[in-house]
């Protein structure tokens, strides 16, 4: 007998008696994923690419959109010197966000940016941050800034909507973390310390 072909019938006899039948090599379903409890009722957060983080305009989030908009330059500046930059980036709310124009044509806005004037910085940034508006559609109506103070947008005899101080330029943004409504002006005077 020849059993030098002998390996080339018992290799795939024993390949074929391990594979067993189809009920022995079920596989058992996946497991679900734990549910996290602080996650109940939030959407997960999904990984942003480095065009969309950084593009012109980003629409990541209110803070993203400051950080990378040509005209925010000032506001984007008050903002991180706030302890609020956090809330701005996630906290959902609706950002009336003044353009640069703003802040070239009234000088004294600069010493909100001092150490002795965080408290008056924070009221500034909250002022500009409104409650309960969910988008861009229907924007007159009675709000409330983060300070508790009412806040209206109205329109104004030449048909402009207005927010206190600043004229809405019409740009509104909705973002994955708030809506942006680019303005031109101050929603609110800075209340110094």
């Amino acid at each position: 007998m020849n059993f030098r072909l002998l390996p080339l019938f018992i290799i795939p006899l024993l390949l074929f008696a391990c594979g067993g039948s189809e009920t022995d090599t079920q596989t058992a379903p996946p497991k679900k994923e734990a549910a996290n409890p602080k996650m109940k009722g939030k959407t997960p957060k999904r990984a942003y690419t480095a065009e969309e983080l950084n593009a012109p305009y980003s629409t990541v989030s209110p803070w993203r959109y400051i950080v990378t908009s040509p005209e925010t330059q000032y506001f984007e500046r008050i903002v991180g010197k706030s302890s609020l930059a956090r809330t701005v980036h996630s906290g959902g709310y609706a950002l009336l966000v003044p353009d640069d124009a703003t802040f070239t044509q009234n000088k004294d806005w600069k010493g909100i940016l001092d150490e002795d004037q965080q408290e008056a910085c924070d009221r500034f940034v909250r002022a500009h941050m409104i409650e309960r508006i969910k988008g861009p559609k229907m924007l007159e109506g009675n709000y409330t800034d983060l300070n508790g103070k009412p806040v209206i947008i109205e329109q104004n005899e030449r048909g402009e909507l207005v927010c206190g101080g600043a004229r809405l330029l019409g740009r509104e943004l909705e973002t994955d973390a708030g809506l942006v409504i680019p303005v031109s002006g101050m929603v609110a005077p800075i209340d110094w310390d």
